[in-house]
């Protein structure tokens, strides 16, 4: 019996999640000029209800400052603001997530206080 395909069978990312993603996942222009096999943080922005799929929003270090569906964080608290790009986002197979590493800057998910602003934000982008 294989444990870790009975987990991943079970197991449902969190909105606020952080994952290091390829460039070339990205079905909108998001970092198409980019190389391919380098590296973005992404979130989760939600966890779709057929448990299957999740909306996963690309993350860059790239000064956007307009609107409301950009979510601005320091991932490490070191000054170095990462944004993340709600209007970007895409549904994402939650298989191919977990092929994904986990994290970006040692940071797994947001905090429980970044983890409201960012739900409220989301909201505001998509209200």
């Amino acid at each position: 019996m294989n444990y870790l395909n009975i987990l991943k069978s079970i197991y449902q990312p969190e909105v606020g999640s952080i994952w290091k993603a390829p460039n070339n996942i990205w079905t909108s222009n998001f970092a198409k000029n980019k190389n391919p096999k380098d590296f973005h943080p992404s979130i989760v922005s939600k966890v779709k209800q057929d448990n299957v799929s999740v909306q996963l929003a690309p993350g860059t270090t790239k000064e956007y400052q307009k609107g409301s569906c950009v979510f601005k964080i320091d991932l490490k608290v070191n000054g170095k603001t990462s944004y993340f790009l709600l209007k970007l986002s895409m549904p994402f197979i939650i298989d191919d997530l977990l092929s994904l590493d986990r994290g970006w800057s040692g940071i797994d998910s947001l905090s429980e206080k970044q983890l409201q602003d960012f739900e409220w934000q989301n909201k505001m982008c998509k209200g």
